[in-house]
């Protein structure tokens, strides 16, 4: 069966609908509710996962590193509970990796800007010219963190399958609208489409083994085969095309790994200078 992936400008507003949706659907609710296990997994804050997913900027307590770390812990969480199917999958991120993939719907919901300024800025104790700022702001961050960590803008409506907005369309009209979508045979599982869920997800795992090492490893997988690319000097290149070789090929579901190593012309200067 399919898979619905709600996104939305407002994380509780997204929560209710995909909850209603689920139930409308009898299918699962998967939300930020499965970070608790992340964390207990890797001995992590569930704080800094949510933060990880939430904050456009990295802060004293976050640096762009560290958010890449958690964010690969959590798409190895979710991909995994997306195998599944039959799923709603809400406040993850999870329309930031998902792409590609025919039988997951991928809904954005929308709120209207002014009364999101309003809610802040009530919120926040602000005046509202200034919560617009701040939301701009962070939007203009976050479509530069989504280009640069998964090379697209989350704010490009090609992106998603269907985009709803709460400016006229109450709840649960949008839970029918959605609910109705999903139905269409366009998003239901294939061979194709299921295998493309299980390359990510193989990817996702190989990912977070090489993370602690090899942090700026790309991984893709294309049905059980690998390519990893990886940065490094010249130097260590052999040593790391093997090293990452091994952790790899132990991996359950990998048959093939190939290594494409990449020269770090960053980190060379920067040695040069010491």
């Amino acid at each position: 069966m399919s898979i619905i992936n709600i996104s939305s400008d407002v994380y509780e507003e997204g929560r209710k609908i995909a909850q209603k949706t689920a139930e409308a659907m009898g299918y699962a609710y998967v939300g930020r509710e499965i970070l608790r296990g992340v964390a207990e997994k890797y001995h992590l804050s569930e704080t800094k996962l949510v933060d990880a997913i939430d904050k456009a900027a990295p802060t004293l307590r976050m640096s762009l590193k560290l958010r890449k770390q958690l964010m690969a812990y959590i798409q190895e969480a979710v991909l995994g509970e997306m195998l599944k199917d039959n799923i709603v999958c809400q406040g993850l991120a999870a329309h930031l990796y998902v792409l590609g993939v025919s039988h997951v719907l991928k809904v954005r919901i929308l709120i209207d800007p002014e009364e999101r300024a309003r809610n802040y800025a009530q919120t926040h104790n602000m005046s509202v010219k200034k919560a617009e700022k701040l939301l701009a702001r962070e939007k203009k961050l976050r479509q530069q963190w989504s280009f640069s960590e998964f090379r697209f803008d989350e704010t490009d409506p090609s992106k998603y399958d269907l985009m709803v907005s709460l400016s006229q369309i109450d709840p649960d009209e949008a839970v029918r609208i959605i609910t109705e979508t999903v139905c269409s045979r366009k998003f239901q599982p294939m061979n194709y489409s299921e295998k493309c869920l299980k390359d990510l997800e193989l990817a996702a795992r190989v990912r977070v083994l090489l993370m602690d090492k090899y942090p700026s490893s790309r991984v893709q997988a294309n049905g059980g085969n690998l390519i990893i690319e990886t940065l490094g000097l010249t130097r260590e290149k052999r040593k790391r095309e093997a090293a990452i070789k091994e952790l790899a090929e132990n991996i359950p579901g990998v048959n093939y790994v190939e290594v494409h190593f990449i020269h770090d012309f960053f980190r060379q200067a920067a040695e040069s200078f010491r």
